[in-house]
């Protein structure tokens, strides 16, 4: 599904094209992308009722939950600025850098709220809000850095950006709508969205796993991103699980 062929929000896409199939799992649920969709859109019509609108600065600090990955598409549908945030980073951290970064809004879905100076969201399920028109080169994402060498930095990517690395990804990789790819990074990496925009771009199934051991959520994927030190717990056990295929390693030296 190339940039210039998508006419709307990609999830959008794939409940058009083929809205029975699996769009993801996550432990006992299973939705095709018409069930994803529709909950998407009244997640998103949620937000948009609570003040978020194209262009508006959003944080949204999770670990991979499947809330997290709804609010990820929901709040994109609204046309906002997202910036997924590590749960890990320190109050005193956030707040020297969200300043900077003009943002309107947070959405903390973490087990330990942090009490950040901007208004809170919450999910609400709505059915009036109009969706921001799909726009490729509209701003999509911010992604902090590591912060090595000081304050971290916000790397800004586009919808478009997002759906070139997937399809530059999937040039070397086969993965076709038949199979699943494990969400196995976190969406505040660049590494973790990679993941999100392979699947959309594939019409594929993401497998979310909360909680699982790494071998266990394997079982039910084709593929997975993983880094080296992941790898090498995975090798150590007594086998691999037979469905997976293929690895994408990186995240360090290898």
């Amino acid at each position: 599904m190339a940039e210039q062929m998508i006419k709307d929000w990609p999830w959008r896409e794939r409940a058009n094209l083929s809205p029975f199939a699996v769009a993801l799992k996550a432990g006992d649920i299973t939705w095709c992308w018409r069930d994803l969709q529709h909950r998407v859109d009244t997640l998103a019509a949620g937000f948009i009722q609570q003040g978020v609108g194209e262009g508006t600065g959003v944080v949204l600090r999770s670990k991979n939950t499947l809330d997290a990955v709804l609010s990820y598409l929901a709040l994109l549908q609204t046309g906002a600025r997202l910036l997924p945030l590590n749960p890990q980073l320190p109050q005193a951290l956030c707040e020297a850098l969200l300043p900077q970064l003009d943002i309107g809004f947070v959405l903390d879905l973490a087990q330990s709220p942090l009490p950040l100076a901007m208004a809170a969201l919450t999910l609400q399920n709505a059915y009036c809000g109009q969706a921001a028109q799909w726009q490729p080169q509209r701003l999509a994402t911010l992604t902090l850095t590591s912060g090595s060498s000081g304050l971290p930095k916000a790397a800004a990517h586009t919808a478009a950006a997002h759906l070139a690395s997937a399809a530059g990804v999937l040039s070397l990789i086969p993965f076709t709508r038949n199979d699943s790819w494990l969400l196995s990074l976190p969406l505040f990496h660049v590494s973790g969205q990679g993941i999100i925009w392979r699947w959309l771009t594939a019409g594929a199934t993401l497998v979310l796993a909360e909680g699982q051991p790494l071998e266990a959520a394997l079982a039910e994927c084709s593929h997975a991103s993983l880094v080296p030190t992941q790898l090498w717990r995975l090798l150590r056990q007594p086998s691999v699980p037979a469905k997976l295929q293929h690895v994408l390693l990186g995240g360090a030296q290898i």
